[in-house]
């Protein structure tokens, strides 16, 4: 398998808890360094917060994840000081095309006027968002980051948040007057605090990966319903960065 990317690894920093054995207490902890969790930080440290980001990683999302980045993403990304990075490095577009079987039967254009800062979408592996937002945060020194650090229990009081976090150095407890919960669709937080998240399941089976293969394909999102190489079902197309292409087949 070809690699167009190297996973960094980053070090486990024993968090001065450890050594004085006395809790910490932080204005606001953040819970994930995903993307959620690593722009929420950003956008407070930013305004002036004094924020600690928790995760119990030690590297950026595995896999591409979440490749499709829309205009309003873009622009939230320019007010963190990350979007000039993101965009050059991203596969921009602005058409989508439809297909039944082997005919075009809908398009559209998300940038039909000129002059605009950004274009309709931008196509980027979530591990390069992560890298970007990890470096911006490495630039606040307001902005703390623990890798290896678990949350194992957290309760909820009246005017704060009482962590107990695991690491490899040890345990260690903290609270805060802020917690913001960022651990993801299946967070464990959410569990000990026996919170459900209300959704819909939509119950169907599909195929996604990531190929590395060198296209003179245009940049545009295509859509195939009933294709002849996939028949009775549906397939997704989209162009992603080091000429990786994000192929989802629909196995119903």
């Amino acid at each position: 398998m070809q690699k167009t990317f190297t996973y960094p690894k980053f070090d486990f920093v024993p968090p001065p808890e450890l050594a004085s054995g006395q809790p910490g207490h932080y204005p606001v902890v953040v819970v994930g360094a995903g993307p959620v969790g690593l722009s929420a930080a950003i956008d407070l440290a930013q305004m002036g917060q004094r924020v600690l980001v928790l995760d119990n990683d030690d590297t950026v999302s595995i896999g591409s994840r979440g490749v499709c980045y829309a205009k309003r993403a873009l622009e939230v990304l320019d007010r963190m000081g990350c979007g000039d990075k993101f965009v050059q490095k991203g596969v921009s577009w602005d058409v989508g095309r439809t297909f039944f079987r082997e005919d075009e039967v809908f398009s559209f254009n998300l940038r039909p006027q000129e002059h605009h800062l950004r274009p309709g979408m931008v196509n980027l592996q979530q591990y390069y968002l992560e890298e970007y937002l990890l470096e911006r945060c490495k630039q606040l020194p307001n902005l703390e980051i623990r890798f290896k650090n678990n949350v194992i229990a957290v309760t909820p009081e009246e005017e704060k948040a009482t962590l107990r976090i695991e690491t490899p150095g040890g345990a260690y407890g903290l609270s805060a007057d802020w917690l913001i919960v960022a651990d993801g669709a299946r967070s464990p937080i959410r569990t000990m605090l026996g919170l459900d998240i209300e959704g819909k399941i939509f119950m169907d089976r599909f195929l996604i990966a990531d190929v590395v293969m060198a296209a003179d394909y245009p940049a545009e999102r295509w859509f195939w319903f009933d294709p002849p190489f996939h028949p009775n079902q549906s397939v997704l197309l989209h162009k992603q960065a080091d000429n990786v292409w994000r192929i989802d087949f629909q196995l119903g």
